[in-house]
């Protein structure tokens, strides 16, 4: 696979902060994402307004459909092998998870849902460790565990059973599973293309199925008649518009200035902005979520000065081989 000069604009960041401060922008958007899919899911007297697997349906189609003039430039510029990688991105990385995000929200509480998100990192460093063979330094671990913890800290609730806490749970392990798969294929496979056209084309794949499967459900009518329906369709067009089809789009971008690990480090963030969501709705807010950020935080550090590592010892040892 050839690779963009090492000083391309699409491998190289504009200076030091743009990866980091863009990071947080997106923690910040995708935190906000669980509170504004529960606005969808939930009336405001608490009981059930869109159908889980339609609301994904609506999130994708609007999300294509917003990206729709970029793809359109680029639908016949792609090469049946670039094809084959972005219809992936399109159904593991975005599709599935909306899918299984929304059914485990009818069940967990949204703080819940941003918490788990943040597996995604020791996912996309295992699958690009084990499939890909990328070359990864101790300190990246150290990051990661830290991250972890951080997250065992802001999900552990004694007076939760088990059962309540990791029955939907399970959906959202595999659903980031699905993302740290998705994020390897993009660093790996679509380095040539820019972050809008990936998400562009591997949205616009999949909004028009999708939406046709919300247009032949409830959603509709709920719309139409329900006292909360049009709350519940602007939650969902920001979601999909900017939690989705925008946020994508920068976060493919961060993917080529950083690396996979990295990038998917934004879930470290994501709980922070989605506890605080979460307590602003009602959701309790104890000691441990704030002690359990914190970690989260210094894990992202972590994370990112130990990739920069990694990349200088790559460095180093190319340069060995080309003096052998």
């Amino acid at each position: 696979m050839n690779h963009p000069p090492m000083n391309s604009p699409l491998s190289v960041a504009p200076n030091r902060w743009a990866a980091p401060l863009i990071l947080l922008l997106l923690g910040f958007v995708w935190g906000s994402s669980f509170i504004l899919m529960k606005m969808g899911l939930f009336a405001q007297d608490g009981s059930a307004l869109f159908p889980p697997t339609q609301l994904a349906a609506l999130r994708m189609a609007i999300a294509g459909f917003t990206l729709l003039p970029i793809g359109l430039k680029h639908f016949r510029k792609l090469t049946p092998e670039q094809w084959k990688w972005v219809a992936t991105v399109g159904i593991v990385g975005s599709f599935i998870p909306a899918l299984l995000f929304a059914i485990a929200q009818t069940q967990l509480p949204s703080a819940v849902a941003g918490m788990l998100n943040a597996l995604t990192p020791l996912w996309t460093l295992l699958i690009a460790i084990a499939v890909f063979g990328v070359h990864f330094h101790r300190g990246q671990l150290l990051g990661l565990g830290f991250g972890l913890l951080g997250t065992i800290g802001l999900i552990w609730n004694p007076d939760a059973s088990f059962e309540a806490a990791w029955g939907p749970g399970a959906l959202l392990v595999l659903a980031t599973i699905c993302y740290g798969t998705s994020v390897n294929i993009t660093r790996e496979k679509l380095q040539t293309l820019k972050g809008p056209v990936i998400a562009s084309c591997s949205l616009g794949l999949i909004s028009v199925p999708a939406a046709l499967w919300f247009l032949t459900g409830d959603i509709p009518s709920l719309i139409a008649t329900h006292p909360d329906g049009m709350r519940g369709l602007l939650a969902i067009i920001a979601l999909a518009a900017v939690g989705t089809a925008g946020a994508l789009v920068l976060f493919n971008q961060v993917i080529a200035w950083t690396n996979s690990v990295f990038a998917a480090s934004v879930t470290y963030i994501i709980p922070v902005f989605a506890t605080f969501w979460g307590w602003m709705d009602g959701e309790s807010l104890r000691a441990s979520h704030l002690i359990g950020g914190s970690l989260i935080l210094i894990g992202v550090w972590i994370t990112h000065r130990a990739g920069r590592a990694a990349k200088r010892d790559l460095r180093g040892l190319a340069g060995t081989e080309s003096k052998a």
